[in-house]
């Protein structure tokens, strides 16, 4: 059991969306290899994997491999291969679903973390303790389970659980489907789902067909959001709050990282969460089926699926009021007052109520926007409906606002338009000026602190302690070559030595905390503490990049970073 602060882990596909996560504030990122990972289309070479810790390590972040497929006999050596230089490239954990590969990265890897995957379907206490029994260290719990499912087993069990919390869902206990392999061939364990949960059905029962109205994506669960939950997750003691999608782009990495980075700090510091209806709208709009807690809230089968579209939809604009030759009213959602309608943005018409569902869509982007009078739409609408405006809309604006929308000569064409028909905002390019400042970062945005202890004392040469806040392990020691001289004028204030080695411009590193040990009235030239904090630099960066992360359990520093080394300069 854990008591300290959950980990924000990340998706990475590559490398666009792992300096995206670093940036974004993650603790951990996990990715997959070409081979033995349940993502067949991303990921890096084993070649690659020594660069890629060591970009991660240097940063702070811990990097997780996932080998997460199930291992046939003839593969076995090619995995013990695969996992001894997984080990040598320096990963922190990897994240397994096969017991064959746990026992078999025991025996070749005896040093290497292994989590078990949520794909082993683990989802009662007695499942932590039996893959703990096989050497398993952290557990990624199945993520059917609800929270007051996850409070029971965290308070049977002593195992370092973690949890998804954003994200796909799959239909599956996730790990357990097999319509792709038996339909098409395909394995869903091997990286190749062909998504039947994402095709139309319709339900027959007794030989009948049952009409369902516009439900026509009969298995296609909506993405989990659990940010409103954070404060009370975060009191359950997990080890580590995961975020779903590996196939994702560096925009989804971005958004999603950085909000639950925040969430997650305000909650750990005992602060009200800040989230604001325009954080939950970008969240939506770079990428959503339909977001919701979904199992996270309880046992709810019916709001886990909603059936319209199996696709990304993004943020609902409002309902179409009325078609006119080139251009279309629609009645607004109240939400979109902290987004607006803009030109430049993306829009599809979901015409599920009357259209089948493998006819194209009608869409495009916004060539113009301007509010329209209030007529008689809104009561066109409604009639057309025939009901109430759907739960996730959020509620139509009261007054019945209504916004006119012109589009490109021919990009729609407006007779496959009809009023009711539910209109998706897709893309925003607001999104992509949000995003930038981690998908674009020339200098580290996420720094980490440092303790600095300086002695300076007349007559011996200056040394400088420097340390990582994060990982006390991590230490080095710089010194002069030279007795410090007395002071002509004025001794180095605290003042003055806070600015000298604050100075860490593009560097991952902010000075936190000096202490000084000053003796006599030193004088310290600025050329001479230049020297030594380009030199701590520098050797905190290669420690960084050699370190594993040690267990925070009954641990100790590694005895080679224990000691602080010594650079001498004159």
């Amino acid at each position: 059991m854990t008591n300290e602060k959950p980990e924000i882990m990340s998706p990475a596909g590559y490398w666009p969306q792992l300096q995206t996560a670093i940036e974004a504030g993650a603790d951990a990122v996990y990715f997959g290899l070409k081979h033995f990972t349940a993502r067949a289309k991303v990921g890096f070479t084993l070649g690659e994997l020594s660069d890629v810790m060591r970009a991660l390590h240097r940063r702070g972040v811990k990097g997780y491999v996932t080998f997460n497929t199930l291992i046939f006999e003839h593969e076995l050596a090619d995995a013990a291969r695969s996992l001894e230089a997984i080990a040598e490239a320096g990963a922190d954990a990897i994240i397994v679903q096969d017991v064959a590969a746990v026992q078999l990265a025991r025996r070749v890897a005896p040093e290497l973390e292994i989590h078990g995957s949520t794909q082993m379907s683990i989802t009662s206490a007695e499942g932590v303790e039996l893959a703990q029994q096989l050497g398993v260290s952290r557990v990624v719990l199945a993520r059917e389970l609800s929270l007051d499912d996850i409070r029971k087993i965290r308070a049977a069990t002593n195992a370092e659980l973690e949890l998804f919390v954003h994200g796909a869902l799959c239909v599956s206990y996730s790990g357990q489907c097999f319509s792709s392999e038996a339909w098409g061939g395909r394995s869903a364990n091997r990286g190749q789902c062909a998504q039947a949960c994402r095709l139309p059905y319709e339900l027959i029962v007794d030989d009948v067909q049952r009409p369902l109205g516009d439900a026509r994506y009969l298995l296609s669960p909506g993405d989990l959001y659990t940010l409103d939950l954070i404060p009370q997750i975060v009191q359950l003691g997990v080890a580590a709050l995961k975020i779903e999608g590996r196939y994702k782009d560096a925009d989804y990495v971005a958004l999603t990282t950085a909000a639950y980075r925040k969430a997650v700090d305000e909650a750990w510091a005992g602060q009200p969460l800040s989230v604001d209806d325009s954080e939950r709208l970008q969240l939506e709009q770079v990428y959503s089926r339909g977001l919701g807690a979904y199992f996270m809230s309880g046992t709810n089968h019916q709001t886990v699926v909603q059936g319209r579209a199996p696709r990304h939809r993004g943020v609902l604009a409002g309902r179409v009021a009325s078609v006119l030759a080139d251009r279309v009213q629609i009645e607004l959602d109240a939400r979109l007052r902290v987004a607006p309608l803009k030109p430049g943005d993306g829009v599809v018409f979901d015409a599920a109520d009357w259209r089948s569902p493998e006819e194209r869509e009608e869409g495009g982007r916004i060539y113009h926007v301007r509010k329209s009078e209030v007529g008689s739409q809104k009561s066109e609408v409604r009639r057309a409906q025939n009901r109430e405006p759907i739960a996730q809309s959020g509620g139509f604006v009261a007054s019945g606002a209504v916004a006119e929308l012109e589009f490109g000569n021919g990009a729609i064409d407006f007779r496959r338009i009809r009023v009711g028909d539910l209109v998706w905002r897709s893309s925003d390019p607001e999104i992509n000026r949000i995003v930038r400042p981690f998908t674009e970062a020339q200098v580290p945005l996420r720094r980490q602190g440092v303790r600095v202890e300086v002695y300076a004392r007349e007559g011996e040469p200056l040394r400088i302690d420097w340390t990582l806040l994060a990982k006390p392990a991590i230490a080095v020691r710089v010194m002069g070559a030279e007795p410090l001289a007395r002071a002509q004028n004025r001794a180095a204030s605290d003042a003055y030595l806070h600015e000298q080695l604050g100075r860490l411009g593009n560097t991952a590193y902010e000075l936190t905390d000096l202490v000084v040990d000053r003796v006599g009235e030193p004088f310290v030239p600025s050329s001479l503490l230049n020297q030594l904090r380009r030199a701590a630099v520098e050797q905190l960066v290669e420690l960084q990049e050699e370190h594993r992360a040690e267990r925070t359990e009954n641990s100790e520093p590694r005895t080679e970073n224990s000691e602080p080394r010594t650079q001498n300069r004159g």
